[in-house]
């Protein structure tokens, strides 16, 4: 303990109050998203080793060029940041060490609408001093659902349409699903149905609800188990007349951030299907 403890001091950070911070460490699948978008490469020390993986990360091709981390104290020490940026389920005894010894540690909660996905990009993009850089991204996030929700608008026949997950979880009320199916032309059932956040459905309240479209978020397409036989049920495609269920990317909605615009344009294509 005390040889630890040496190794604790010697790796204090040298802390600058003020100024941009220059070398920032994610430890959290959503805030990589956002620091790789919005920072410059040079401000970038490390990302989770989560960012790597393409079926969960957005950024998973940018985060290649970044050394990742586990989320381990003794290598987050090492890479000296002047900031560190986590999530709301980040290991807190991690983030409680780094603030006794005196990092700096922000936080994000994981949004559960566009307007607080606007407030989680201003957030970052002020800590890492590129305030430009994330209004022109929310400016092209809210463009592109613009021009989505602008061909629904004053639609009153919409098709009713919901998410349906592995042992029957779907996106009620005071979702990102929720709001982004609204915006893209549907209507959510699991909402009509008095679902709120994230819950389950069974199916046959589903099928009363007779859903013309059915989608879907896959975390790891072509895997099979017990929990995903439930959306193979032949009861499915009968009560949508024959459509297939849509997978929209599950990258797309693990996190929150413009990658929602994504998701608004896909749940709309399906409209055409």
């Amino acid at each position: 303990m005390p040889r630890l403890l040496l190794i604790l001091l010697l790796l204090l950070p040298a802390l600058s109050p003020a100024g941009t911070p220059e070398r920032v460490v994610s430890v959290n699948l959503c805030t990589d998203q956002l620091l790789l978008l919005l920072a410059d490469p040079g401000q970038i020390a490390s990302v989770s080793r989560l960012a790597l993986e393409p079926e969960s990360s957005y950024m998973a091709r940018a985060a290649r060029r970044h050394p990742v981390n586990d989320a381990r104290a003794e290598q987050l020490l090492a890479l000296q940041p002047d900031l560190v940026l986590a999530g709301r389920y980040s290991p807190r005894p991690l983030l409680q060490l780094l603030r006794r010894l005196g990092y700096r540690v922000e936080q994000l909660e994981l949004p559960r609408s566009l307007e607080e996905i606007r407030r989680n990009i201003r957030r970052v993009a002020a800590l890492l001093g590129r305030e430009r850089r994330g209004e022109v991204l929310i400016r092209e996030m809210d463009r592109r659902i613009g021009a989505v929700a602008a061909t629904f608008d004053g639609t009153t026949e919409r098709p009713a349409a919901l998410f349906y997950q592995p042992r029957g979880y779907t996106s009620g009320r005071d979702t990102l699903q929720d709001q982004a199916l609204r915006l893209a032309g549907w209507r959510n059932l699991a909402a009509e149905a008095g679902i709120e956040g994230y819950g389950h459905i069974d199916l046959e309240r589903l099928l009363l609800g007779r859903p013309q479209q059915i989608f879907t978020s896959a975390y790891a397409p072509g895997s099979r188990s017990l929990a995903q036989h439930l959306l193979q049920h032949p009861a499915l495609r009968r009560i949508t007349a024959g459509r297939p269920m849509v997978n929209v990317d599950y990258r797309y909605w693990i996190c929150g951030g413009p990658m929602i615009a994504d998701a608004v344009e896909a749940l709309a294509r399906a409209h055409r299907r």
